[in-house]
Protein backbone atom coordinates (compact mmCIF):
# COMPACT_ATOMS: atom_id res chain seq x y z
CA UNK A 1 0.00 0.00 0.00
CA UNK A 2 1.60 3.24 -1.11
CA UNK A 3 1.35 5.54 2.47
CA UNK A 4 1.14 9.62 2.25
CA UNK A 5 5.23 9.58 3.42
CA UNK A 6 6.11 7.72 -0.15
CA UNK A 7 3.82 9.95 -1.72
CA UNK A 8 5.09 13.39 0.08
CA UNK A 9 8.91 12.05 -1.25
CA UNK A 10 7.63 11.68 -4.60
CA UNK A 11 6.15 14.71 -5.30
CA UNK A 12 9.20 16.45 -3.51
CA UNK A 13 11.58 14.55 -4.89
CA UNK A 14 10.19 15.65 -8.70
CA UNK A 15 9.98 18.90 -8.14
CA UNK A 16 14.03 19.47 -6.13
CA UNK A 17 14.72 17.49 -9.54
CA UNK A 18 14.16 20.91 -11.50
CA UNK A 19 16.19 24.07 -12.41
CA UNK A 20 12.91 25.47 -12.88
CA UNK A 21 11.61 25.22 -9.33
CA UNK A 22 12.88 27.92 -7.00
CA UNK A 23 10.90 26.51 -3.76
CA UNK A 24 9.08 24.08 -2.51
CA UNK A 25 6.60 23.42 1.03
CA UNK A 26 4.09 21.59 2.11
CA UNK A 27 0.50 23.83 3.61
CA UNK A 28 -2.40 22.30 4.88
CA UNK A 29 -2.86 20.26 7.80
CA UNK A 30 0.72 19.50 7.99
CA UNK A 31 1.68 23.16 8.32
CA UNK A 32 -0.75 23.54 11.66
CA UNK A 33 0.75 20.02 13.19
CA UNK A 34 -2.98 18.34 12.82
CA UNK A 35 -2.45 16.15 10.04
CA UNK A 36 -3.70 12.35 10.78
CA UNK A 37 -4.42 9.54 8.90
CA UNK A 38 -7.11 10.93 6.89
CA UNK A 39 -4.85 13.86 5.72
CA UNK A 40 -4.55 14.87 1.82
CA UNK A 41 -1.32 16.27 0.70
CA UNK A 42 -1.06 19.85 0.21
CA UNK A 43 2.31 20.63 -2.00
CA UNK A 44 3.06 23.73 -3.46
CA UNK A 45 6.29 25.62 -5.07
CA UNK A 46 7.80 28.68 -6.97
CA UNK A 47 8.62 27.77 -10.52
CA UNK A 48 9.94 29.92 -13.32
CA UNK A 49 6.62 31.21 -15.82
CA UNK A 50 7.62 28.69 -18.62
CA UNK A 51 7.57 26.17 -16.96
CA UNK A 52 4.13 25.72 -14.65
CA UNK A 53 2.70 23.20 -17.58
CA UNK A 54 6.09 21.35 -17.43
CA UNK A 55 6.44 21.33 -14.00
CA UNK A 56 2.40 19.46 -13.17
CA UNK A 57 3.97 17.03 -15.47
CA UNK A 58 6.89 16.05 -13.96
CA UNK A 59 4.63 15.45 -11.19
CA UNK A 60 2.49 13.55 -12.35
CA UNK A 61 4.90 11.34 -14.18
CA UNK A 62 6.86 10.70 -10.94
CA UNK A 63 3.16 10.07 -9.22
CA UNK A 64 2.55 7.36 -12.22
CA UNK A 65 5.53 5.54 -11.23
CA UNK A 66 4.39 4.09 -8.24
CA UNK A 67 0.89 3.96 -9.54
CA UNK A 68 -1.27 4.81 -12.12
CA UNK A 69 -2.95 8.01 -11.77
CA UNK A 70 -6.78 7.41 -11.45
CA UNK A 71 -8.61 11.01 -11.10
CA UNK A 72 -6.87 14.37 -11.66
CA UNK A 73 -8.88 17.97 -11.56
CA UNK A 74 -7.67 20.81 -12.70
CA UNK A 75 -8.98 24.17 -10.84
CA UNK A 76 -10.49 26.77 -13.24
CA UNK A 77 -10.23 30.24 -12.41
CA UNK A 78 -7.14 30.89 -9.67
CA UNK A 79 -5.62 33.86 -10.10
CA UNK A 80 -2.05 34.36 -9.54
CA UNK A 81 -1.48 30.69 -9.02
CA UNK A 82 -2.52 26.75 -10.71
CA UNK A 83 -3.81 23.92 -9.44
CA UNK A 84 -3.87 20.43 -9.31
CA UNK A 85 -5.55 17.12 -7.88
CA UNK A 86 -4.24 13.90 -8.13
CA UNK A 87 -5.20 10.51 -6.68
CA UNK A 88 -3.57 7.63 -7.41
CA UNK A 89 -5.18 4.15 -8.28
CA UNK A 90 -4.91 1.91 -5.63
CA UNK A 91 -4.71 4.79 -2.67
CA UNK A 92 -7.05 5.22 -0.09
CA UNK A 93 -9.96 7.89 -1.24
CA UNK A 94 -8.97 10.77 1.06
CA UNK A 95 -5.13 10.70 0.31
CA UNK A 96 -5.37 12.89 -2.47
CA UNK A 97 -2.31 15.32 -3.52
CA UNK A 98 -3.04 18.84 -4.24
CA UNK A 99 -0.50 20.83 -5.96
CA UNK A 100 -0.49 24.71 -6.47
CA UNK A 101 2.53 26.49 -8.77
CA UNK A 102 3.25 30.18 -8.11
CA UNK A 103 4.94 31.56 -10.87
CA UNK A 104 8.20 33.14 -9.98
CA UNK A 105 6.67 36.66 -11.77
CA UNK A 106 3.27 36.53 -9.26
CA UNK A 107 2.99 37.51 -6.06
CA UNK A 108 3.47 34.74 -3.21
CA UNK A 109 0.62 33.53 -1.15
CA UNK A 110 -0.24 31.06 1.36
CA UNK A 111 2.37 32.75 3.64
CA UNK A 112 1.08 34.48 6.32
CA UNK A 113 1.29 32.26 9.35
CA UNK A 114 -2.19 33.02 11.56
CA UNK A 115 -4.06 31.83 8.08
CA UNK A 116 -1.51 29.32 6.75
CA UNK A 117 0.06 27.78 9.46
CA UNK A 118 3.96 26.89 9.44
CA UNK A 119 4.29 24.72 6.57
CA UNK A 120 7.76 22.39 6.02
CA UNK A 121 9.63 23.71 3.62
CA UNK A 122 10.66 21.20 1.09
CA UNK A 123 13.67 23.73 -0.07
CA UNK A 124 14.38 26.59 -0.84
CA UNK A 125 16.93 27.56 -3.58
CA UNK A 126 16.60 31.61 -3.59
CA UNK A 127 15.53 32.21 -0.02
CA UNK A 128 11.81 33.38 -1.21
CA UNK A 129 10.05 31.63 1.72
CA UNK A 130 10.40 34.21 4.31
CA UNK A 131 7.45 33.86 7.31
CA UNK A 132 4.56 36.40 7.15
CA UNK A 133 2.30 38.26 9.35
CA UNK A 134 -1.34 40.04 8.35
CA UNK A 135 -1.13 43.28 8.86
CA UNK A 136 -2.75 43.45 12.19
CA UNK A 137 -4.03 46.55 12.16
CA UNK A 138 -5.80 46.29 8.84
CA UNK A 139 -6.64 42.92 9.57
CA UNK A 140 -8.77 44.55 13.07
CA UNK A 141 -10.17 47.51 10.84
CA UNK A 142 -11.66 44.90 8.13
CA UNK A 143 -13.31 42.78 10.88
CA UNK A 144 -15.04 45.53 12.60
CA UNK A 145 -15.91 46.83 9.39
CA UNK A 146 -17.71 43.35 9.27
CA UNK A 147 -19.86 43.14 11.73
CA UNK A 148 -22.85 45.96 10.69
CA UNK A 149 -22.45 43.99 7.34
CA UNK A 150 -22.78 40.35 9.32
CA UNK A 151 -25.82 41.86 10.77
CA UNK A 152 -27.51 43.66 8.14
CA UNK A 153 -27.66 40.63 6.40
CA UNK A 154 -28.07 38.28 8.74
CA UNK A 155 -31.65 40.21 9.28
CA UNK A 156 -32.45 40.44 5.99
CA UNK A 157 -32.48 36.98 4.82
CA UNK A 158 -33.78 34.54 7.59
CA UNK A 159 -37.09 34.43 6.00
CA UNK A 160 -35.71 32.19 3.42
CA UNK A 161 -35.62 29.34 5.46
CA UNK A 162 -38.72 29.82 7.51
CA UNK A 163 -40.78 30.08 4.05
CA UNK A 164 -39.69 26.84 2.57
CA UNK A 165 -39.62 25.24 5.78
CA UNK A 166 -43.57 26.65 6.06
CA UNK A 167 -44.10 25.50 2.20
CA UNK A 168 -43.02 22.47 3.38
CA UNK A 169 -39.51 21.77 1.03
CA UNK A 170 -37.41 20.23 3.11
CA UNK A 171 -34.19 20.65 0.91
CA UNK A 172 -34.85 24.60 0.41
CA UNK A 173 -35.34 25.01 3.64
CA UNK A 174 -32.25 23.32 5.09
CA UNK A 175 -30.27 24.77 2.23
CA UNK A 176 -31.25 28.00 2.99
CA UNK A 177 -30.78 27.27 6.74
CA UNK A 178 -26.90 26.03 6.34
CA UNK A 179 -26.18 29.44 3.93
CA UNK A 180 -28.35 31.96 5.43
CA UNK A 181 -28.41 31.19 9.12
CA UNK A 182 -25.23 28.61 10.11
CA UNK A 183 -22.51 30.23 7.72
CA UNK A 184 -23.41 33.86 9.27
CA UNK A 185 -23.46 32.33 12.56
CA UNK A 186 -19.82 30.65 12.24
CA UNK A 187 -18.76 34.09 11.17
CA UNK A 188 -19.66 36.21 14.20
CA UNK A 189 -18.36 32.97 16.16
CA UNK A 190 -14.88 33.62 14.18
CA UNK A 191 -15.04 37.44 14.60
CA UNK A 192 -15.23 37.15 18.40
CA UNK A 193 -12.78 34.13 19.15
CA UNK A 194 -10.54 34.40 15.53
CA UNK A 195 -11.56 37.08 13.47
CA UNK A 196 -8.03 36.47 11.48
CA UNK A 197 -10.04 33.59 10.17
CA UNK A 198 -13.45 34.84 9.68
CA UNK A 199 -13.48 33.63 5.83
CA UNK A 200 -13.03 30.12 6.42
CA UNK A 201 -16.77 29.24 6.39
CA UNK A 202 -17.48 26.08 7.74
CA UNK A 203 -14.46 24.42 7.58
CA UNK A 204 -11.64 23.84 10.54
CA UNK A 205 -15.08 25.04 13.09
CA UNK A 206 -12.98 22.10 15.48
CA UNK A 207 -9.92 23.09 15.35
CA UNK A 208 -10.40 27.13 15.56
CA UNK A 209 -13.28 27.37 17.89
CA UNK A 210 -13.44 26.34 21.65
CA UNK A 211 -14.97 22.39 22.09
CA UNK A 212 -17.55 23.61 23.29
CA UNK A 213 -18.75 26.54 21.30
CA UNK A 214 -17.53 23.77 18.19
CA UNK A 215 -20.26 21.17 19.83
CA UNK A 216 -22.83 23.41 20.01
CA UNK A 217 -22.17 24.52 16.57
CA UNK A 218 -22.46 20.80 15.08
CA UNK A 219 -25.78 20.56 17.00
CA UNK A 220 -27.23 23.45 15.13
CA UNK A 221 -25.86 22.06 11.81
CA UNK A 222 -27.86 18.40 11.78
CA UNK A 223 -31.27 18.62 11.22
CA UNK A 224 -33.48 15.77 11.57
CA UNK A 225 -37.12 17.01 10.56
CA UNK A 226 -38.71 20.01 9.60
CA UNK A 227 -39.76 20.51 13.09
CA UNK A 228 -36.34 19.74 14.44
CA UNK A 229 -35.07 23.16 11.66
CA UNK A 230 -37.85 25.47 13.03
CA UNK A 231 -36.72 24.66 16.78
CA UNK A 232 -32.73 24.59 15.47
CA UNK A 233 -33.33 27.44 13.41
CA UNK A 234 -34.71 29.38 16.29
CA UNK A 235 -31.82 29.01 18.77
CA UNK A 236 -29.39 29.78 16.07
CA UNK A 237 -30.74 33.20 15.60
CA UNK A 238 -31.12 33.72 19.33
CA UNK A 239 -27.44 32.96 19.48
CA UNK A 240 -26.30 35.16 16.75
CA UNK A 241 -27.91 38.56 17.91
CA UNK A 242 -26.24 37.98 21.75
CA UNK A 243 -22.78 37.06 19.53
CA UNK A 244 -23.94 40.57 17.87
CA UNK A 245 -24.64 42.30 20.69
CA UNK A 246 -21.05 40.97 22.43
CA UNK A 247 -19.10 42.32 19.23
CA UNK A 248 -20.37 45.38 19.22
CA UNK A 249 -19.94 46.22 22.86
CA UNK A 250 -16.57 44.52 22.37
CA UNK A 251 -15.36 44.25 19.53
CA UNK A 252 -13.55 41.36 16.89
CA UNK A 253 -11.34 39.14 18.84
CA UNK A 254 -12.94 39.32 22.29
CA UNK A 255 -12.89 36.30 23.57
CA UNK A 256 -9.54 35.72 22.87
CA UNK A 257 -8.34 38.66 24.78
CA UNK A 258 -10.41 37.39 27.15
CA UNK A 259 -9.01 34.38 26.97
Amino acid sequence: MITRDQLITTVRQALESSADVDAAWEGGSAAFGTHDEYSDIDAVAVVADEAVAATFELVESALAALSPVALRYDVPGTVGYHQKFFHLQGTPEHLVIDLVLFQRSAPLQFRAVELHGRGPVWFDRQGLLREEHLDVAQDQAQARARVPQLRAAFAMFQHLATKERLRGRAVDALAFYQAATMRPLVEALRLLHCPEKRGFGLRYVQRDLPADVAQRVAELSFVASLEDLAHKHAQAQAWFWQLMAELEARGPGAAAVKA
